[in-house]
């Protein structure tokens, strides 16, 4: 179910997301707060594939009967630390809320997806 949350995350992310996105920067008076906005939804992105595969690890290490890994809380934090910082010296101005609404946005809506896909597991209907 993961693995189909995160397929649709990617396409809704691709598809409409980002054009919405750069529809903004290119054509209005706001282009700082998408492109932040656009560089926290890239963040996301990978904090949701990095937190995917360490779900993914744990399964196979608790059907193994091994010790769990962690779920990598340092990579994502050092993530968002590292896209905060280049928005900094890309664009020179403290545009830190669109970011943070990007990478909440992602968040946001990938939680919708597993909530969406696990109801529907639930149902009993096939993906």
């Amino acid at each position: 179910m993961i693995h189909f949350a995160f397929k649709v995350f990617l396409k809704q992310i691709t598809f409409y997301i980002f054009p919405v996105l750069t529809g903004g920067w290119v054509l209005t008076p706001f282009s700082t707060h998408f492109f932040g906005a656009a560089i926290g939804i890239l963040v996301s992105v990978y904090c949701m594939w990095v937190l995917g595969r360490r779900i993914n690890k744990i399964e196979e290490r608790i059907v193994a009967g091994k010790r769990m890994p962690s779920l990598g809380f340092l990579n994502r934090s050092a993530a968002a630390v590292l896209g905060a910082i280049i928005l900094y010296e890309l664009e020179h101005q403290m545009v830190m809320e669109a970011f943070a609404a990007g990478i909440l946005g992602g968040y946001f809506l990938m939680t919708i997806n597993l909530g969406y896909y696990s109801m529907q597991e639930a149902n009993g209907k096939k993906f």
